[in-house]
């Protein structure tokens, strides 16, 4: 007797049957219900702030506003959290004082069309949006782990800083939102490669859901700090999208609130690793490449045993991702020669996360059913299956029939 599943791919979905006889368990996120209108509930976080008086008594009337929004690699509804926030500004300030940049750390910038997509056209025709430029930055001095800051010229000459984001559980940072779309999301190339190096990375407590002595997260935030972030409104969504809570206040405190509430949705305790784990990349936005895929594998590995298999589906349907992520990997003959190759090489590409799918593979073998062709998916050491099926079918040969 089967068990049928539905996994998020892309914008849609895909099937598969699980042997109920394998199935160790199922583990999903908890629920909350959206809330009904999301808007007065982003204008009343902005009234009754955390950490702090209300939005519109921290800033001038002439001050120059930059609003930080994330980019289409994550899922922040930017689109539904800018009209109630750029209104609650502009009951003190004029339009003109106000910028959107678009933290794209060291992704690649949105045209016209993606920005419509991800602000809505209302606010891409009628505020003035710009892209991070990761080449023209201001350099503001070193973190205490001698992290080399570099911010964002329109960031820094800014007189008051106000970020979006979403809460989700992190692979290395913990969890996302709080100081990320400052810090790493409008920082210089240096000042991300340093804190995301290989030393930081292999840290033990680098890790999801951890933030209280994570090198990565505090670095962080101490760089936001640095720029002089002010106000962030960060959300919690549910499988549909919906908003279920918004933190809005203090860069710090607000986004810590937010986090707890979040690893009490997301964290779940097992009795055993499994032998085989099928999993998702969280289908759209989240899947579109190979690259941002890294982090659906690296999750399941936390769950499977040493030697064990991870079926993970993803369309990547903008490819691979950085060619710097492609080649390193594509030079090694194994994934110990990829992970020692992110550790030589320093911090010169993106290869933090050639670091962590190396560790990853060292532990577990990765079949993926993606769009890619099937040589670019086995030159990154994973074998390409058409289908989750295919995969276990594949998984139960390798490893037996009565595989968990």
């Amino acid at each position: 007797m089967n068990e049928e599943f539905s996994f998020p791919y892309g914008d849609s979905f895909l099937k598969a049957n699980i042997p109920a006889s394998n199935l160790s368990f199922v583990l999903e996120k908890r629920q909350f219900d959206g809330i009904k209108d999301e808007a007065q509930a982003i204008t009343n976080s902005l009234r009754w702030s955390i950490g702090g008086p209300p939005l519109n008594e921290r800033f001038q009337a002439d001050d120059r506003i930059v609003v930080l929004v994330t980019d289409n690699t994550r899922a922040c509804p930017d689109d539904r959290l800018l009209p109630p926030i750029l209104t609650e500004l502009e009951q003190k300030t004029a339009r003109e004082n106000i910028t959107i940049v678009v933290a794209l750390g060291l992704h690649p910038p949105l045209d016209k069309d993606a920005l419509i997509k991800k602000l809505g056209r209302e606010i891409v025709e009628n505020y003035r949006v710009v892209n991070h430029d990761s080449a023209d930055t201001v350099y503001i001095g070193d973190t205490s782990r001698g992290t080399p800051v570099e911010v964002n010229r329109l960031v820094y000459e800014a007189d008051f800083r106000l970020s979006t984001g979403f809460i989700e559980p992190h692979f290395f940072a913990g969890f996302s939102g709080g100081r990320k779309s400052v810090a790493p999301g409008v920082m210089g190339v240096r000042t991300i490669r340093t804190n995301h190096r290989y030393e930081m990375i292999s840290h033990p407590l680098a890790r999801t859901g951890v933030l209280k002595g994570n090198p990565v997260h505090e670095d962080l935030v101490e760089q936001a700090m640095m720029a002089k972030l002010n106000f962030i409104v960060n959300v919690l969504l549910n499988s549909k999208g919906e908003i279920t809570h918004v933190a809005a206040g203090d860069p710090v405190e607000a986004h810590e609130m937010a986090c707890r509430i979040e690893g009490d949705n997301a964290e779940v305790r097992i009795a055993h690793e499994v032998d085989i784990t099928v999993t998702t990349n969280s289908g759209a936005p989240l899947d579109l490449d190979l690259y941002q895929t890294c982090k659906g594998i690296e999750n399941a590995s936390r769950i499977t045993r040493q030697g064990g298999i991870i079926i993970i589906a993803s369309i990547c349907n903008k490819g691979g991702g950085p060619e710097e992520f492609l080649e390193l990997h594509r030079a090694a003959a194994s994934p110990a020669e990829a992970l020692e190759r992110s550790r030589q090489d320093g911090p010169t590409g993106v290869q933090w996360q050639n670091q962590i799918l190396a560790r990853t593979q060292l532990k577990n073998d990765v079949y993926l059913v993606s769009g890619l062709q099937n040589s670019l998916v086995e030159s990154m050491m994973m074998k390409p299956v058409e289908t989750i099926n295919d995969g276990l079918e594949m998984a139960f040969t390798a490893l037996g029939k009565e595989a968990r």
